[in-house]
């Protein structure tokens, strides 16, 4: 069993030596695109057409499902950033400050990890 993974980075490296190893390419694929929408679909069908308190209810209730999606979803888009030759932690840390500032975050500067 790989150890856990502490960083993004480290989850992206584990990414990349697993597709050396099984000789995958890591060149731009739609499929991967693909692949990430129905990782979404699935999880989403799930609470589609429940209200807000049923929908609470089911993620409570079938936790691994969202767990097991939510890490399908991570591995899948640490390959699409190999592809890509995205860092996905950097990619993160750009984002995240737009994101805090956009949406005027109160001490939104606080919010953001610093290294």
């Amino acid at each position: 069993m790989a150890d856990k993974i502490k960083t993004m980075k480290d989850a992206q490296k584990l990414v990349k030596n697993f597709s050396e190893r099984n000789k995958w390419k890591d060149v731009p694929n739609i499929d991967k695109f693909d692949h990430l929408h129905e990782e979404l679909i699935e999880m989403s069908q799930h609470l589609r057409y429940k209200s807000e308190e049923e929908r609470v209810a089911f993620v409570n209730e079938h936790k691994e499902i969202f767990v097991d999606g939510v890490g399908d979803l991570f591995f899948a888009l640490c390959r699409l950033a190999n592809q890509l030759g995205v860092d996905v932690e950097e990619a993160f840390n750009i984002v995240q400050k737009e994101i805090l500032t956009k949406y005027n975050h109160e001490n939104s500067e606080n919010n953001i990890v610093k290294k």
